[in-house]
């Protein structure tokens, strides 16, 4: 099966760039989207980063339709991460989002491809995603589930679902905090949501969110492979502007595994709501999270934290969960 068309979204991170363009080279989409923004006016070295970003298009060497969008100037997270994936909806129907850190596997395009089509018209699913955080799932020999969460760590998806996003959530058709009440996430996710929905009301340069919550009010579901198909490469970069320093969890997001095919699917469509309960419990729970935020604080201490707390998971895996 032919790639489905990909869209890459870079800013000032060349070596990034020219390592996803490496990793989809496997699969030769025959349309690519390139899009980048363009460098902050209070920094002055970053013109020539967001230029080698976009020279990185001379590395496509396959046969290829390559479209690009190029910003003059800094949209940021929130508008021109959207404003791009907007663009990339206006010219085709389906297709895979790829920001520069996540990286993806051969076999999550294989997998998104052959869902996009799977699911083409079924408006009960809203995306694809590649990336599972911890690899969840019930039903073992199924090779994936569905999930009411939407993670954009790699991601595809179709023109009918982003018809209705917009980054203001103008256009839920109700108040964010109640789709985030109403929705079947944990007490503790619910609190973590409505926060970051007054975040976005001071105004948090983000677009991500705003998909979760799209997702709550529409009740879609999205199709989660059961191993993680992504790496962030982010994760821990100090360059990130969301995922930078240190993360706990990072020594398992930046590594992805290997999907057997042929694909065994799921015999109902229905949200596999015992994994998602799971994993808000171990993105709930309290010790990871302090390690989390000691080695944002001290770096030095990173890598004994990701040791011990390795150790300590193995043994007393009660204290990663909530």
């Amino acid at each position: 099966m032919a790639c489905a068309p990909v869209l890459l979204i870079g800013f000032n991170r060349p070596d990034f760039m020219a390592e996803q363009i490496e990793a989809i080279r496997p699969a030769a989409p025959a349309r690519l989207y390139v899009a980048v923004d363009g460098p902050r006016a209070d920094r002055p070295d970053e013109a020539e980063l967001c230029r080698g970003v976009r020279e990185c298009v001379k590395l496509i060497d396959w046969t290829c339709e390559v479209r690009t969008l190029f910003r003059e100037k800094n949209l940021g997270c929130k508008h021109g991460v959207s404003g791009a994936i907007t663009w990339f909806f206006e010219n085709e129907p389906e297709g895979i989002v790829l920001e520069d850190d996540c990286r993806p596997t051969v076999d999550f395009l294989e997998f998104a491809t052959e869902m996009l089509s799977r699911y083409r018209d079924d408006v009960r699913i809203g995306a694809v995603n590649g990336f599972n955080l911890f690899n969840l799932q019930t039903d073992e020999k199924a090779s994936y589930h569905f999930s009411s969460h939407m993670d954009v760590w790699g991601w595809a998806s179709w023109r009918r679902v982003w018809k209705d996003y917009s980054v203001d959530m103008s256009s839920l058709g109700q108040d964010p905090s109640r789709a985030v009440e109403s929705s079947r996430m944990t007490s503790y996710m619910k609190k973590v949501y409505k926060g970051y929905v007054k975040d976005l009301e001071h105004g948090l340069s983000t677009w991500d969110i705003q998909m979760s919550i799209l997702f709550m009010a529409k009740g879609l579901l999205s199709v989660v492979p059961k191993i993680r198909l992504i790496a962030n490469a982010g994760v821990a970069d100090d360059r990130a502007t969301h995922t930078g320093g240190y993360v706990y969890w990072g020594k398992d997001w930046s590594h992805a595994g290997r999907l057997p095919f042929p694909i065994v699917h799921p015999s109902v469509v229905s949200c596999d709501y015992r994994a998602d309960v799971l994993r808000e419990k171990i993105e709930g729970a309290i010790f990871p999270r302090a390690l989390t935020f000691i080695g944002s604080k001290i770096p030095i201490l990173r890598i004994g934290l990701t040791l011990i707390g390795g150790v300590i998971e193995s043994l007393m895996p009660i204290l990663f969960r909530i």
